[in-house]
């Protein structure tokens, strides 16, 4: 069928008479035509037709109506927490060293000083991240500028009246006033949208800590993994070529089997450096551009003590305060992903690891006058931010953390070391310094169905089973007293 400019309505009772149905056709549908339909049904050309002139259409029980396309009411579900979350990291290293003498030091940030007084060296860097997660107000901000032509005109959206934008976040509905060309793009959009934002990705950590031996007191040398037919490759180096490059590296592991490896066989390589030692395995399912938060941490409990003296006529009274104080010590990792449709995941990770090195007494005077030892405790943090993008089933690692282990032998002759003045002579006292590295590995796995039976199915061996524990004193997850037990 070939139309050269032909009036619409005419056009209309033609489709109708050559399909064999009924019609009804508004008053105010005008405007002219042009196509060239091969092999279509009768519904696809009423869309080619609807693209041109401004109608829609209901087409049932052999009835066809158009009308104009005037803005209605149509709902939408849209499945989503109704949460709105703001996520902000900053890590500070300040520094601050203070000379006597004379010195003037002019620039962006001048200090000076005369003779005798002193100058403050401050050097601090930071690194702040923030992101903002609302995703309702986003996305009805988003329907609003879809339907922005209308809404600037005011003529059409003022006669219907009412709000265009009717947003139920509990239920998870959304309804929208407008015209079924601006439907259709709100449909496409919002599917969109949805497929998005429902992605989610698995993401396996591993944070070892090797000790190194005497020969790979540099570090490890990663460039040996690669050697021979063990599965591993490199994508590209630790450093980068430029500056825009993170500083990370991915190492792929391809089973001989053909079937993808696990960080087990890294870790394994790894003990050729040393002796290798696990400090934390978490697995977290995280979803599209949304934060996920692991925390394993003891909170360390320490007292701080005040002194306030109170000097009267004759006596001084001394009152003691003391506030409790917590510091966690153990391992946070927080981590954003994204995901886009080809399963590359890019990720804003953050992992933290903290531990006691010692205690240090307060200097207070008032408390050393009063015989009375505060003591604080001293938290050493590794920790590091990085942004990366890797395939899904790739390993990423982040290492080069490395620091000195210093541990104080004392020995000697067990009684002559004792001997006041010449015990010395009979004493040995040694400094063993250790190098020890902190490698953190990363794989994301994205996951299209979440389910045990599926995608998650490793993990179905931690899970109890109906039926398994049954005949235990108490029944299974059940006390004695029928609670639910831990």
């Amino acid at each position: 069928m070939v139309v050269m400019d032909v009036p619409v309505r005419e056009l209309l009772f033609s489709l109708a008479r050559d399909a064999k149905v009924n019609v009804d056709v508004h008053s105010d549908i005008k405007g002219h035509v042009t196509l060239n339909a091969v092999n279509q049904t009768l519904s696809q050309i009423l869309d080619r037709i609807a693209e041109q002139v401004p109608l829609r259409y209901t087409l049932e029980n052999g009835r066809l109506v158009v009308r104009p396309d005037t803005p209605y009411l149509q709902t939408y579900r849209v499945d989503y927490l109704n949460i709105s979350r703001d996520n902000r990291t900053s890590i500070h290293v300040a520094s601050q060293i203070s000379t006597t003498g004379m010195a003037s030091v002019q620039g962006e940030n001048s200090v000076s000083a005369g003779s005798g007084g002193s100058v403050d060296n401050n050097s601090i860097t930071a690194v702040r991240s923030e992101s903002r997660h609302h995703f309702w107000e986003t996305l009805t901000r988003n329907i609003l500028a879809i339907l922005g032509e209308e809404v600037e005109a005011g003529a059409v959206m003022a006669e219907a009246g009412g709000d265009t934008v009717i947003v139920n976040r509990e239920a998870g509905l959304i309804t929208v006033r407008a015209t079924a060309r601006q439907h259709r793009q709100i449909r496409t959009y919002l599917e969109r949208v949805l497929t998005s934002v429902r992605r989610q990705v698995l993401i396996e950590a591993t944070v070892v800590e090797v000790q190194l031996k005497d020969e790979y007191q540099f570090g490890v040398d990663w460039s040996l993994l690669t050697e021979g037919s063990n599965g591993f490759s490199f994508d590209q180096s630790l450093l980068g070529s430029n500056l825009s490059t993170p500083p990370f590296f991915l190492l792929k592991y391809t089973n001989i089997g053909g079937t993808l490896g696990d960080i087990t066989a890294a870790l394994r390589t790894l003990q050729t450096f040393g002796d290798v030692k696990v400090l934390s395995s978490p697995k977290i399912m995280a979803i599209n551009n949304q934060t996920a938060l692991l925390k394993v941490v003891d909170n360390l409990v320490y007292f701080t003590v005040e002194a306030d003296t109170v000097t009267g006529q004759s006596v001084a009274t001394t009152t003691f305060t003391t506030t409790v104080n917590t510091v966690p010590v153990g391992f946070i990792m927080s981590v954003t992903p994204q995901i886009n449709r080809e399963d590359m995941v890019i990720l804003n990770v953050r992992p933290s690891i903290s531990r006691v090195t010692g205690y240090v007494e307060d200097p207070n005077p008032a408390l050393a006058d009063a015989d009375v030892v505060s003591r604080i405790p001293e938290i050493q943090v590794r920790e590091m931010e990085s942004i990366l993008r890797i395939g899904s089933g790739q390993t990423a690692v982040l290492g080069g953390l490395i620091q000195d282990d210093v541990n104080l032998q004392d020995s000697g002759l067990p009684l002559l070391r004792r001997v006041p003045l010449v015990g010395r002579l009979f004493n040995y006292k040694h400094n063993n310094i250790r190098k020890s590295e902190l490698v953190i590995f990363l794989r994301p796995r994205v996951i299209r169905n979440a389910s045990i039976e599926d995608e998650l199915s490793d993990f179905s061996g931690y899970l109890e089973h109906p039926g398994q524990g049954q005949g235990k004193a108490g029944g299974a997850g059940v006390d004695k007293k029928g609670e639910a037990g831990t």
